[in-house]
Protein backbone atom coordinates (compact mmCIF):
# COMPACT_ATOMS: atom_id res chain seq x y z
CA UNK A 1 0.00 0.00 0.00
CA UNK A 2 2.80 2.40 0.91
CA UNK A 3 4.64 1.54 -2.30
CA UNK A 4 1.52 2.17 -4.41
CA UNK A 5 0.90 5.48 -2.62
CA UNK A 6 4.52 6.50 -3.23
CA UNK A 7 4.22 5.72 -6.95
CA UNK A 8 1.00 7.70 -7.28
CA UNK A 9 2.55 10.64 -5.45
CA UNK A 10 5.64 10.44 -7.68
CA UNK A 11 3.55 10.48 -10.87
CA UNK A 12 1.55 13.46 -9.70
CA UNK A 13 4.77 15.25 -8.74
CA UNK A 14 6.33 14.50 -12.13
CA UNK A 15 3.23 15.79 -13.92
CA UNK A 16 3.38 18.95 -11.81
CA UNK A 17 7.09 19.43 -12.53
CA UNK A 18 6.50 18.90 -16.24
CA UNK A 19 3.79 21.58 -16.20
CA UNK A 20 6.08 23.96 -14.32
CA UNK A 21 8.87 23.26 -16.84
CA UNK A 22 6.51 23.99 -19.74
CA UNK A 23 5.50 27.27 -18.09
CA UNK A 24 9.15 28.21 -17.58
CA UNK A 25 10.02 27.42 -21.22
CA UNK A 26 7.21 29.60 -22.53
CA UNK A 27 8.10 32.29 -20.00
CA UNK A 28 11.73 32.34 -21.19
CA UNK A 29 10.70 32.59 -24.86
CA UNK A 30 8.17 35.27 -24.03
CA UNK A 31 10.75 37.23 -22.03
CA UNK A 32 13.24 37.09 -24.91
CA UNK A 33 10.65 38.26 -27.44
CA UNK A 34 9.51 41.15 -25.26
CA UNK A 35 13.08 42.15 -24.48
CA UNK A 36 13.84 42.17 -28.21
CA UNK A 37 10.76 44.28 -28.82
CA UNK A 38 12.02 46.74 -26.21
CA UNK A 39 15.40 46.98 -27.91
CA UNK A 40 13.77 47.44 -31.30
CA UNK A 41 11.48 50.17 -29.98
CA UNK A 42 14.46 52.06 -28.58
CA UNK A 43 16.30 51.65 -31.89
CA UNK A 44 13.21 52.84 -33.78
CA UNK A 45 13.11 55.91 -31.56
CA UNK A 46 16.84 56.48 -32.20
CA UNK A 47 16.50 56.15 -35.97
CA UNK A 48 13.55 58.52 -35.83
CA UNK A 49 15.68 61.08 -33.99
CA UNK A 50 18.51 60.59 -36.50
CA UNK A 51 16.13 60.99 -39.41
CA UNK A 52 14.54 64.17 -38.00
CA UNK A 53 17.94 65.68 -37.17
CA UNK A 54 19.18 64.92 -40.68
CA UNK A 55 16.06 66.52 -42.15
CA UNK A 56 16.80 69.68 -40.15
CA UNK A 57 20.42 69.53 -41.34
CA UNK A 58 19.27 69.31 -44.96
CA UNK A 59 16.81 72.16 -44.45
CA UNK A 60 19.53 74.51 -43.17
CA UNK A 61 21.83 73.22 -45.90
CA UNK A 62 19.35 74.28 -48.56
CA UNK A 63 18.80 77.64 -46.85
CA UNK A 64 22.51 78.27 -46.94
CA UNK A 65 22.84 77.53 -50.64
CA UNK A 66 19.79 79.66 -51.38
CA UNK A 67 20.50 82.69 -49.19
CA UNK A 68 24.19 82.25 -48.28
CA UNK A 69 23.47 82.96 -44.59
CA UNK A 70 26.28 81.92 -42.20
CA UNK A 71 23.74 81.11 -39.47
CA UNK A 72 22.18 78.42 -41.64
CA UNK A 73 25.57 76.83 -42.10
CA UNK A 74 26.16 76.91 -38.34
CA UNK A 75 22.75 75.36 -37.65
CA UNK A 76 23.51 72.61 -40.16
CA UNK A 77 26.81 71.93 -38.39
CA UNK A 78 25.09 71.82 -34.98
CA UNK A 79 22.57 69.26 -36.20
CA UNK A 80 25.29 67.08 -37.75
CA UNK A 81 27.16 67.17 -34.44
CA UNK A 82 23.94 66.08 -32.69
CA UNK A 83 23.53 63.22 -35.16
CA UNK A 84 27.14 62.15 -34.58
CA UNK A 85 26.63 62.18 -30.79
CA UNK A 86 23.44 60.11 -31.06
CA UNK A 87 25.09 57.56 -33.29
CA UNK A 88 28.25 57.26 -31.22
CA UNK A 89 26.31 56.87 -27.95
CA UNK A 90 24.30 53.97 -29.44
CA UNK A 91 26.76 52.62 -32.00
CA UNK A 92 27.27 49.31 -30.20
CA UNK A 93 23.52 48.62 -29.99
CA UNK A 94 22.96 49.71 -33.59
CA UNK A 95 25.72 47.45 -34.90
CA UNK A 96 24.45 44.54 -32.77
CA UNK A 97 20.81 44.84 -33.84
CA UNK A 98 21.11 46.02 -37.42
CA UNK A 99 23.63 43.51 -38.73
CA UNK A 100 23.64 45.73 -41.84
CA UNK A 101 26.88 45.97 -43.86
CA UNK A 102 26.12 49.65 -44.42
CA UNK A 103 25.71 50.41 -40.71
CA UNK A 104 29.45 51.14 -40.16
CA UNK A 105 29.43 53.21 -43.38
CA UNK A 106 26.84 55.56 -41.86
CA UNK A 107 29.36 57.17 -39.53
CA UNK A 108 31.95 57.41 -42.33
CA UNK A 109 29.40 59.12 -44.57
CA UNK A 110 28.40 61.43 -41.73
CA UNK A 111 32.07 62.27 -41.12
CA UNK A 112 32.56 62.96 -44.79
CA UNK A 113 29.44 65.19 -44.74
CA UNK A 114 30.88 67.14 -41.79
CA UNK A 115 34.19 67.52 -43.60
CA UNK A 116 32.53 68.88 -46.75
CA UNK A 117 30.38 71.16 -44.60
CA UNK A 118 33.56 72.42 -42.92
CA UNK A 119 35.24 73.03 -46.27
CA UNK A 120 32.25 75.06 -47.46
CA UNK A 121 32.27 77.06 -44.23
CA UNK A 122 36.02 77.78 -44.56
CA UNK A 123 35.70 78.80 -48.22
CA UNK A 124 32.74 81.02 -47.39
CA UNK A 125 34.70 82.86 -44.71
CA UNK A 126 37.60 83.55 -47.12
CA UNK A 127 35.47 84.82 -49.97
CA UNK A 128 32.74 87.36 -50.13
CA UNK A 129 29.26 86.02 -49.85
CA UNK A 130 28.16 87.38 -53.21
CA UNK A 131 31.04 85.96 -55.27
CA UNK A 132 31.18 82.52 -53.65
CA UNK A 133 30.75 79.51 -55.92
CA UNK A 134 30.22 76.13 -54.21
CA UNK A 135 28.87 74.15 -57.13
CA UNK A 136 31.11 71.10 -56.63
CA UNK A 137 30.88 71.12 -52.84
CA UNK A 138 27.14 71.69 -53.04
CA UNK A 139 26.65 68.64 -55.24
CA UNK A 140 28.85 66.49 -53.00
CA UNK A 141 27.11 67.73 -49.85
CA UNK A 142 23.67 67.11 -51.32
CA UNK A 143 24.61 63.55 -52.34
CA UNK A 144 26.08 62.79 -48.93
CA UNK A 145 23.03 64.24 -47.14
CA UNK A 146 20.61 62.29 -49.31
CA UNK A 147 22.58 59.11 -48.70
CA UNK A 148 22.35 59.67 -44.94
CA UNK A 149 18.60 60.32 -45.17
CA UNK A 150 18.00 57.25 -47.30
CA UNK A 151 19.96 55.07 -44.88
CA UNK A 152 18.15 56.30 -41.73
CA UNK A 153 14.77 56.12 -43.48
CA UNK A 154 15.49 52.54 -44.49
CA UNK A 155 16.55 51.74 -40.94
CA UNK A 156 13.30 53.16 -39.59
CA UNK A 157 11.20 51.09 -42.01
CA UNK A 158 13.20 47.98 -41.21
CA UNK A 159 12.70 48.51 -37.48
CA UNK A 160 8.97 48.92 -37.91
CA UNK A 161 8.83 45.70 -39.91
CA UNK A 162 10.98 43.93 -37.32
CA UNK A 163 8.74 45.15 -34.49
CA UNK A 164 5.66 43.93 -36.38
CA UNK A 165 7.34 40.56 -36.88
CA UNK A 166 8.20 40.36 -33.17
CA UNK A 167 4.63 41.23 -32.22
CA UNK A 168 3.39 38.47 -34.50
CA UNK A 169 5.86 36.09 -32.91
CA UNK A 170 4.67 37.15 -29.44
CA UNK A 171 1.06 36.62 -30.51
CA UNK A 172 1.93 33.22 -31.96
CA UNK A 173 3.78 32.36 -28.78
CA UNK A 174 0.74 33.38 -26.73
CA UNK A 175 -1.66 31.36 -28.87
CA UNK A 176 0.75 28.42 -28.88
CA UNK A 177 1.10 28.56 -25.09
CA UNK A 178 -2.68 28.64 -24.69
CA UNK A 179 -3.06 25.63 -26.99
CA UNK A 180 -0.25 23.74 -25.25
CA UNK A 181 -1.59 24.48 -21.78
CA UNK A 182 -5.10 23.52 -22.82
CA UNK A 183 -3.74 20.26 -24.23
CA UNK A 184 -1.76 19.69 -21.04
CA UNK A 185 -4.87 20.45 -18.99
CA UNK A 186 -6.96 18.00 -21.01
CA UNK A 187 -4.24 15.36 -20.79
CA UNK A 188 -3.80 15.93 -17.06
CA UNK A 189 -7.56 15.80 -16.52
CA UNK A 190 -7.85 12.62 -18.57
CA UNK A 191 -4.86 11.09 -16.80
CA UNK A 192 -6.09 12.01 -13.32
CA UNK A 193 -9.60 10.89 -14.17
CA UNK A 194 -8.35 7.59 -15.48
CA UNK A 195 -5.74 7.04 -12.79
CA UNK A 196 -7.39 8.57 -9.72
CA UNK A 197 -10.93 9.86 -10.01
CA UNK A 198 -12.55 6.85 -11.71
CA UNK A 199 -11.04 4.26 -9.32
CA UNK A 200 -11.87 6.48 -6.35
CA UNK A 201 -15.49 6.80 -7.49
CA UNK A 202 -15.56 3.04 -7.93
CA UNK A 203 -14.25 2.61 -4.40
CA UNK A 204 -16.81 5.12 -3.12
CA UNK A 205 -19.63 3.13 -4.72
CA UNK A 206 -18.20 -0.02 -3.16
CA UNK A 207 -18.19 1.68 0.26
CA UNK A 208 -21.83 2.67 -0.21
CA UNK A 209 -22.64 -0.94 -1.03
CA UNK A 210 -20.74 -2.10 2.05
CA UNK A 211 -22.73 0.34 4.17
CA UNK A 212 -25.88 -1.31 2.80
CA UNK A 213 -24.62 -4.82 3.46
CA UNK A 214 -23.34 -5.73 -0.02
CA UNK A 215 -19.84 -7.18 0.31
CA UNK A 216 -19.24 -8.06 -3.33
CA UNK A 217 -15.58 -7.42 -4.31
CA UNK A 218 -14.57 -4.50 -6.51
CA UNK A 219 -13.73 -5.56 -10.08
CA UNK A 220 -10.30 -4.30 -11.03
CA UNK A 221 -10.65 -2.09 -14.14
CA UNK A 222 -8.23 -2.76 -16.95
CA UNK A 223 -7.54 0.95 -17.38
CA UNK A 224 -6.25 1.45 -13.84
CA UNK A 225 -2.57 1.83 -13.16
CA UNK A 226 -0.57 -0.83 -11.40
CA UNK A 227 -0.64 1.20 -8.22
CA UNK A 228 -4.41 0.89 -8.00
CA UNK A 229 -4.27 -2.84 -8.62
CA UNK A 230 -2.47 -3.19 -5.29
CA UNK A 231 -4.91 -0.78 -3.69
CA UNK A 232 -7.91 -2.68 -5.06
CA UNK A 233 -6.47 -5.99 -3.88
CA UNK A 234 -6.02 -4.54 -0.40
CA UNK A 235 -9.53 -3.09 -0.49
CA UNK A 236 -11.00 -6.42 -1.61
CA UNK A 237 -9.18 -8.14 1.24
CA UNK A 238 -10.75 -5.60 3.58
CA UNK A 239 -14.18 -6.29 2.06
CA UNK A 240 -13.67 -10.00 2.59
CA UNK A 241 -12.71 -9.42 6.22
CA UNK A 242 -15.75 -7.20 6.69
CA UNK A 243 -17.98 -9.87 5.19
CA UNK A 244 -16.51 -12.47 7.55
CA UNK A 245 -17.03 -10.17 10.52
CA UNK A 246 -20.54 -9.37 9.32
CA UNK A 247 -21.32 -13.09 9.21
CA UNK A 248 -19.87 -13.43 12.68
CA UNK A 249 -22.00 -10.50 13.82
CA UNK A 250 -25.12 -12.10 12.38
CA UNK A 251 -24.21 -15.38 14.02
CA UNK A 252 -23.59 -13.68 17.38
CA UNK A 253 -26.95 -11.99 17.03
CA UNK A 254 -28.49 -15.37 16.36
CA UNK A 255 -26.88 -16.72 19.50
CA UNK A 256 -28.18 -13.72 21.43
CA UNK A 257 -31.63 -14.37 20.02
CA UNK A 258 -31.35 -18.02 20.99
CA UNK A 259 -30.48 -16.88 24.51
CA UNK A 260 -33.56 -14.67 24.53
CA UNK A 261 -35.64 -17.62 23.40
CA UNK A 262 -34.19 -20.05 25.94
CA UNK A 263 -36.77 -19.43 28.63
CA UNK A 264 -39.68 -19.87 26.23
CA UNK A 265 -38.13 -22.88 24.52
CA UNK A 266 -37.38 -24.51 27.89
CA UNK A 267 -41.01 -24.03 28.94
CA UNK A 268 -42.25 -25.42 25.63
CA UNK A 269 -39.88 -28.40 25.82
CA UNK A 270 -40.98 -29.05 29.40
CA UNK A 271 -44.56 -29.84 28.32
CA UNK A 272 -43.80 -32.77 25.97
CA UNK A 273 -41.11 -34.08 28.30
CA UNK A 274 -43.54 -34.03 31.26
CA UNK A 275 -46.13 -35.79 29.12
CA UNK A 276 -43.55 -38.44 28.16
CA UNK A 277 -42.57 -38.97 31.80
CA UNK A 278 -46.19 -39.16 33.04
CA UNK A 279 -47.20 -41.51 30.22
CA UNK A 280 -44.17 -43.75 30.78
CA UNK A 281 -44.83 -43.92 34.55
CA UNK A 282 -48.47 -44.77 33.93
CA UNK A 283 -47.45 -47.52 31.53
CA UNK A 284 -44.92 -48.85 34.03
CA UNK A 285 -47.38 -48.95 36.93
CA UNK A 286 -50.23 -50.53 34.96
CA UNK A 287 -48.06 -52.57 32.60
CA UNK A 288 -49.55 -55.93 33.66
CA UNK A 289 -53.13 -54.62 33.77
CA UNK A 290 -53.48 -52.66 30.54
CA UNK A 291 -54.38 -54.37 27.35
CA UNK A 292 -52.04 -54.54 24.42
CA UNK A 293 -54.13 -51.98 22.54
CA UNK A 294 -54.01 -49.49 25.45
CA UNK A 295 -50.24 -50.04 25.82
CA UNK A 296 -49.73 -49.30 22.13
CA UNK A 297 -51.77 -46.11 22.54
CA UNK A 298 -49.61 -44.94 25.46
CA UNK A 299 -46.44 -45.73 23.49
CA UNK A 300 -47.84 -43.78 20.55
CA UNK A 301 -48.44 -40.81 22.87
CA UNK A 302 -44.82 -41.05 24.06
CA UNK A 303 -43.57 -41.12 20.47
CA UNK A 304 -45.78 -38.13 19.53
CA UNK A 305 -44.52 -36.06 22.46
CA UNK A 306 -40.93 -37.03 21.66
CA UNK A 307 -41.46 -36.02 18.03
CA UNK A 308 -42.85 -32.68 19.24
CA UNK A 309 -39.78 -32.06 21.42
CA UNK A 310 -37.52 -33.12 18.55
CA UNK A 311 -39.19 -30.62 16.20
CA UNK A 312 -38.69 -27.84 18.74
CA UNK A 313 -35.00 -28.63 19.15
CA UNK A 314 -34.51 -29.14 15.42
CA UNK A 315 -36.05 -25.74 14.63
CA UNK A 316 -33.80 -24.07 17.19
CA UNK A 317 -30.66 -25.81 15.88
CA UNK A 318 -31.52 -25.03 12.27
CA UNK A 319 -31.93 -21.40 13.11
CA UNK A 320 -28.65 -21.09 15.07
CA UNK A 321 -26.56 -23.09 12.58
CA UNK A 322 -24.01 -20.95 10.67
CA UNK A 323 -24.31 -21.57 6.95
CA UNK A 324 -23.35 -19.71 3.80
CA UNK A 325 -26.41 -17.83 2.50
CA UNK A 326 -28.21 -19.60 -0.32
CA UNK A 327 -30.58 -17.40 -2.29
CA UNK A 328 -33.62 -19.12 -3.73
CA UNK A 329 -37.28 -18.37 -4.50
CA UNK A 330 -39.11 -18.32 -1.18
CA UNK A 331 -42.63 -18.03 0.12
CA UNK A 332 -42.47 -15.20 2.62
CA UNK A 333 -45.58 -16.51 4.37
CA UNK A 334 -43.82 -19.80 5.09
CA UNK A 335 -40.74 -18.00 6.44
CA UNK A 336 -42.88 -15.88 8.76
CA UNK A 337 -44.89 -18.87 9.99
CA UNK A 338 -41.68 -20.79 10.76
CA UNK A 339 -40.30 -17.79 12.64
CA UNK A 340 -43.53 -17.36 14.64
CA UNK A 341 -43.13 -20.93 15.90
CA UNK A 342 -39.85 -19.92 17.55
CA UNK A 343 -41.49 -17.13 19.54
CA UNK A 344 -44.89 -18.71 20.04
CA UNK A 345 -44.30 -19.42 23.70
CA UNK A 346 -42.75 -15.97 24.23
CA UNK A 347 -45.87 -14.38 22.79
CA UNK A 348 -48.11 -16.56 24.96
CA UNK A 349 -46.19 -15.79 28.16
CA UNK A 350 -46.24 -12.04 27.38
CA UNK A 351 -49.97 -12.02 26.73
CA UNK A 352 -49.57 -10.81 23.14
CA UNK A 353 -52.22 -11.56 20.54
CA UNK A 354 -50.98 -12.25 17.02
CA UNK A 355 -52.91 -11.26 13.92
CA UNK A 356 -51.26 -12.55 10.75
CA UNK A 357 -52.62 -11.49 7.37
CA UNK A 358 -50.59 -13.67 4.99
CA UNK A 359 -52.52 -14.47 1.79
CA UNK A 360 -51.71 -17.77 0.17
CA UNK A 361 -51.25 -16.22 -3.28
CA UNK A 362 -48.38 -13.92 -2.35
CA UNK A 363 -45.64 -13.68 -5.02
CA UNK A 364 -42.27 -15.30 -4.33
CA UNK A 365 -39.18 -13.43 -3.23
CA UNK A 366 -35.55 -14.28 -3.90
CA UNK A 367 -33.65 -14.67 -0.63
CA UNK A 368 -31.93 -16.79 1.96
CA UNK A 369 -34.36 -18.56 4.32
CA UNK A 370 -32.19 -18.43 7.46
CA UNK A 371 -31.27 -14.78 6.95
CA UNK A 372 -34.90 -13.73 6.47
CA UNK A 373 -35.86 -15.75 9.55
CA UNK A 374 -33.25 -13.74 11.41
CA UNK A 375 -34.85 -10.50 10.12
CA UNK A 376 -38.35 -11.34 11.29
CA UNK A 377 -37.15 -12.93 14.53
CA UNK A 378 -35.37 -9.68 15.44
CA UNK A 379 -38.49 -7.67 14.62
CA UNK A 380 -40.73 -10.04 16.62
CA UNK A 381 -38.43 -9.97 19.65
CA UNK A 382 -38.28 -6.16 19.50
CA UNK A 383 -42.08 -6.08 19.40
CA UNK A 384 -42.33 -8.46 22.35
CA UNK A 385 -39.89 -6.41 24.39
CA UNK A 386 -41.80 -3.20 23.50
CA UNK A 387 -45.11 -4.62 24.82
CA UNK A 388 -44.28 -5.25 28.48
CA UNK A 389 -47.92 -5.47 29.55
CA UNK A 390 -49.20 -7.41 26.58
CA UNK A 391 -50.70 -6.08 23.40
CA UNK A 392 -51.26 -6.93 19.79
CA UNK A 393 -48.76 -7.95 17.10
CA UNK A 394 -50.06 -7.48 13.55
CA UNK A 395 -48.24 -8.98 10.59
CA UNK A 396 -49.38 -8.09 7.08
CA UNK A 397 -47.80 -9.04 3.76
CA UNK A 398 -48.81 -7.56 0.39
CA UNK A 399 -47.26 -6.71 -3.01
CA UNK A 400 -46.56 -3.04 -3.79
CA UNK A 401 -48.69 -1.16 -6.30
CA UNK A 402 -45.86 -1.00 -8.84
CA UNK A 403 -45.44 -4.77 -8.73
CA UNK A 404 -41.72 -4.56 -7.90
CA UNK A 405 -41.75 -5.27 -4.15
CA UNK A 406 -43.27 -7.53 -1.56
CA UNK A 407 -43.85 -5.62 1.66
CA UNK A 408 -44.24 -7.08 5.14
CA UNK A 409 -45.50 -4.87 7.96
CA UNK A 410 -44.75 -5.82 11.56
CA UNK A 411 -46.86 -3.61 13.79
CA UNK A 412 -46.95 -3.59 17.59
CA UNK A 413 -48.88 -1.64 20.20
CA UNK A 414 -45.87 -1.10 22.44
CA UNK A 415 -44.20 1.93 23.97
CA UNK A 416 -43.03 3.31 20.63
CA UNK A 417 -39.80 5.09 19.74
CA UNK A 418 -39.24 8.82 20.43
CA UNK A 419 -38.93 10.91 17.27
CA UNK A 420 -35.40 12.08 18.16
CA UNK A 421 -34.19 8.45 18.20
CA UNK A 422 -35.70 7.34 14.88
CA UNK A 423 -32.82 8.56 12.61
CA UNK A 424 -30.29 6.43 14.54
CA UNK A 425 -32.11 3.20 15.41
CA UNK A 426 -30.32 1.32 12.59
CA UNK A 427 -26.86 2.43 13.76
CA UNK A 428 -24.73 -0.37 15.28
CA UNK A 429 -24.73 -0.51 19.10
CA UNK A 430 -27.39 2.19 19.35
CA UNK A 431 -30.31 1.13 21.53
CA UNK A 432 -33.21 2.81 23.35
CA UNK A 433 -33.75 -0.17 25.63
CA UNK A 434 -32.80 -0.35 29.27
CA UNK A 435 -29.26 -1.37 30.18
CA UNK A 436 -28.87 -5.14 29.92
CA UNK A 437 -31.91 -5.62 27.67
CA UNK A 438 -30.35 -4.88 24.30
CA UNK A 439 -27.01 -4.79 22.50
CA UNK A 440 -27.95 -2.28 19.80
CA UNK A 441 -27.07 -4.79 17.08
CA UNK A 442 -30.46 -6.34 16.26
CA UNK A 443 -31.85 -3.63 13.99
CA UNK A 444 -28.41 -2.92 12.52
CA UNK A 445 -28.01 -6.58 11.52
CA UNK A 446 -31.60 -6.68 10.29
CA UNK A 447 -31.03 -3.57 8.16
CA UNK A 448 -27.85 -5.07 6.65
CA UNK A 449 -29.57 -8.37 5.79
CA UNK A 450 -32.50 -6.61 4.10
CA UNK A 451 -30.15 -4.37 2.11
CA UNK A 452 -28.10 -7.41 1.10
CA UNK A 453 -31.30 -8.86 -0.34
CA UNK A 454 -31.72 -5.72 -2.44
CA UNK A 455 -34.55 -4.40 -0.29
CA UNK A 456 -35.03 -1.70 2.31
CA UNK A 457 -36.33 -1.38 5.84
CA UNK A 458 -38.59 1.46 6.98
CA UNK A 459 -39.99 2.41 10.37
CA UNK A 460 -42.85 4.53 11.60
CA UNK A 461 -43.32 5.04 15.30
CA UNK A 462 -45.08 7.26 17.77
CA UNK A 463 -44.24 7.31 21.44
CA UNK A 464 -46.88 5.52 23.48
CA UNK A 465 -48.72 4.21 20.40
CA UNK A 466 -46.39 1.56 19.02
CA UNK A 467 -44.18 1.03 16.00
CA UNK A 468 -44.53 -0.31 12.47
CA UNK A 469 -41.52 -1.82 10.70
CA UNK A 470 -41.93 -2.39 6.95
CA UNK A 471 -39.65 -4.83 5.16
CA UNK A 472 -39.63 -4.35 1.37
CA UNK A 473 -38.07 -7.20 -0.65
CA UNK A 474 -37.72 -7.38 -4.45
CA UNK A 475 -39.95 -9.96 -6.07
CA UNK A 476 -38.34 -13.03 -7.56
CA UNK A 477 -37.97 -12.95 -11.35
CA UNK A 478 -39.92 -16.15 -11.49
CA UNK A 479 -42.89 -14.30 -10.02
Amino acid sequence: MKKATYKIRRKILLAFLFSVLAVLVFAVFSFQVHREIGHRLRLLELTGDLFQSLLETRRFEKNFFLYHQPTSLQEARDYTNHVAELYLSHAAEILRLKKDPQAPEFYKTLTRYQEVLGQIEASFQKQAAGSSNFAVEEETLRNLGQELLNLTERWEKEERLEIDRLFQRAMGLFVGSVVVFLALGVMATFYLTRMLVRPLFQMQRAMDKIAHGDFSPIPQPESSSEEFFALFRAFNRMIHELEVHQDELVQSRKIAAVGTLTSGIAHELNNPINNIVLTAEALKEDFREVSQEEALGLIQDILAQAERASEIVKGLLDFSRSEHPEFEPLSIAGVIQETLKLVRNQLSLSGIQVEANLPSNLPMVHGDRKSLQQVFLNLFINAIQAMLDGGSLTIRAYPSQDGEWLKVEVKDTGIGIPAEHLPRIFDPFYTTKQVGRGTGLGLSVTYGIVEKHGGHLEVESQKGKGSTFTVALPLSRES
